[in-house]
């Protein structure tokens, strides 16, 4: 009886505020037709007798056009009374629309990007759409929902007819659940855009961080991935990340959106897009310890951004244009820096032990010296990154976490300890905050106010400037030797690169480039499916166990035999045995970090005050 009545007054309620200027838009989840979904808009009122409605090109966070306009299809567009609409298709995202003030209403036909036919630029999914008949719809929002052009701050309603027993994850909180339909309420396309809606049947965990209310959503195929188990491993984290911003989490909810995948994906990556409130992640589905630090990493990472650029953030973020995208020169801010406090906080609190904490930093080292330009100024790279340094962005997660270390590092040791970034940030965020963008090319000049003239010139140089991070001196300031590189004999696995195959829980050889004397004695193939080692089935749960007790018990002379699947000249598969007798092999080190035992009373404080250790 109650049920019925809640439904009739909100179907009540929606048939009286259809002339309050809102978008009235309706989805139906139970009529899946050639795995689309069909769109239904009862626009605003409009009064221009010509309107352009729009699917944006860019959304915040992505940093890729995608053109999200080419998954839409059927586009039709009835008029009052029977007018005709004429409709000009303008781009892959455009359509201008006449009479626009004649429009009554507009549908069309939505395919989901996860598994679509249209190859030309795969969408990585974490920023995509998903429509799993009957057991999955990912919504992020830009994918389903368009915008009149000059109506981008007007109310959108969404009506959701849905599955019996579906559960609508989001961190939206004007949200009016039914048994099979709900209806959604946002303020306009910026934050509708901004908050992703997980549909399928619930997995959640609620949890509480001081006074902010945690949704924890899991949608795992083979239900090998729990929210409780998730909420397990996030909970500790969120504490550290409570204290490492000052006490307390700076929002009140919380959403954390979890598709895990047991095939692989279009764009062959996992990973997480960040949005204000919420994140929604696309991952590997497996049963494994190893998972738990992966979901700490990327989850850590993605809900810093409710500091940058939620609270900090210049006007290209801040006054995004989803059809004609500007980029900011700061990306070393918003990607970099909160990369780096992802992995920062957990040394600092304990989660992590200060050596896996460096072995973070030289991976990232490494990898930026390797696979990037590091003569491009990162100011440069960023404000192209779309275009002509459209291969170097990913180096915000390499360099630009290392630009974070240095900063970070300097402010401690010329504040005796006392001011680090997350007092910088913590800073910024009170001069900004998250309805006040900043200028560009004022940013330099308000963190030298609240800093050092060293911290200005470290930014001219080496953010702005093409110099390379100058890491002796940097490590020096904490009281840490830093050494280039360095060659020694020692044992080691073969110079393999690994990865991991979730349907046969094997490692598999992925890269043979730097095969080393030793792995070219056992000769290892790219493909090779490692099921033994030394007579011990090897998986990625017992990894560590096995792989590290080798590294720290071999001999020279020990025989090494492992058993891998390698497919032979006719593609079928066949157990191949590799035998060799362990040998030295020279080995060049990079990036070694090492602590100084003669370190400065000054160093050691600003060491223990950065790393929280003597």
């Amino acid at each position: 009886m109650k049920k019925s009545i809640f439904i009739i007054c909100t179907l009540l309620s929606l048939n009286q505020v259809k002339a309050d200027g809102a978008y009235h838009y309706y989805v139906d989840l139970t009529s899946v037709k050639n795995d689309k979904l069909t769109i239904t808009l009862t626009p605003p009122d409009i009064t221009d007798n010509e309107t352009i409605f729009m699917f944006p090109a860019m959304v915040p966070g992505t940093y890729d056009v995608y053109d999200f306009g080419r998954f839409i299809s059927n586009f039709k567009v009835d008029g009052k009374d029977g007018k005709i609409i004429t409709i000009e298709i303008l781009d892959k995202n455009s359509y201008k629309l006449s009479p626009a003030n004649a429009i009554k209403e507009i549908s069309y036909d939505v395919e989901d990007t996860w598994d679509t036919e249209i190859k030309e630029k795969i969408v990585f999914e974490p920023g995509g759409t998903n429509i799993e008949e009957g057991k999955n719809f990912s919504l992020n929002t830009h994918g389903f929902f368009g915008y009149f052009k000059n109506k981008i701050e007007n109310k959108f309603i969404l009506e959701v007819a849905k599955p019996k027993g579906f559960y609508a994850s989001t961190s939206l909180t004007d949200l009016k659940n039914g048994e099979t339909k709900d209806v959604l309420t946002v303020f306009d396309y910026h934050n509708l855009v901004d908050s992703p809606i997980m549909y399928s049947m619930p997995d959640t965990t609620s949890i509480q961080i001081g006074k902010s209310q945690i949704l924890i959503s899991v949608y795992s195929p083979n239900k090998i991935v729990t929210s409780n188990f998730i909420a397990r491993n996030l909970k500790e984290l969120l504490l550290a990340q409570a204290d490492y911003l000052g006490g307390q989490l700076p929002i009140d909810k919380y959403a954390f959106l979890f598709y895990f995948t047991d095939k692989a994906s279009l764009s062959g990556a996992s990973g997480a897009l960040e949005h204000s409130y919420s994140s929604f992640y696309f991952l590997p589905e497996a049963d494994t310890a190893d998972l738990a630090q992966e979901i700490r990493d990327v989850s850590a990472h993605e809900f810093f951004h409710i500091v940058t650029p939620l609270s900090i953030h210049s006007k290209e973020i801040g006054e995004f244009d989803f059809n004609n995208p500007q980029m900011s020169k700061h990306l070393w801010l918003y990607e970099g820096l909160t990369e780096y406090a992802a992995h920062h906080m957990q040394v600092k609190s304990g989660l992590i032990e200060y050596d896996a904490f460096f072995n973070v930093l030289v991976n990232k080292m490494q990898n930026a010296r390797e696979n990037y330009n590091d003569t491009v100024p990162f100011t440069i790279m960023s404000k192209y990154a779309l275009d002509k340094y459209k291969k170097e962005y990913t180096n915000v997660y390499e360099k630009g976490a290392l630009i974070g270390m240095c900063l970070d590092v300097m402010l401690r040791y010329y504040s005796a300890g006392k001011y680090g970034t997350q007092d910088l940030m913590k800073d910024l965020s009170k001069q900004y905050g998250k309805t006040k963008s900043f200028n560009d090319d004022d940013l330099f000049n308000d963190i030298e106010k609240l800093t050092y003239k060293e911290i200005r010139y470290f930014l001219d140089n080496y953010v702005a400037g093409s110099k390379p991070l100058p890491y002796k001196d940097i490590f020096n300031l904490v009281g840490l030797n830093y050494t280039d590189k360095k060659i020694e004999e020692k044992i080691t696995l073969g110079g393999i690169s690994v990865g991991y195959n979730p349907k046969t829980n094997h490692l598999v050889v992925v890269n043979t480039s730097k095969l080393d004397a030793f792995g070219k004695k056992l000769k290892f193939k790219e493909e090779d499916e490692i099921v033994t080692f030394n007579n011990r089935k090897l998986t990625l749960d017992n990894m560590k166990e096995i792989l590290g007790g080798f590294m720290q018990n071999a001999k020279v002379g020990d025989k090494l035999v492992i058993d891998v699947l390698r497919k032979d000249k006719k593609g079928i598969e066949i157990v191949k045995t590799l035998k060799a007798k362990v040998k030295l092999v020279k080995v060049t080190e990079t990036d070694i970090i090492e602590i100084n035992a003669n370190a400065t009373e000054q160093q050691l404080l600003a060491r223990k005050m950065w790393l929280g250790i003597n």
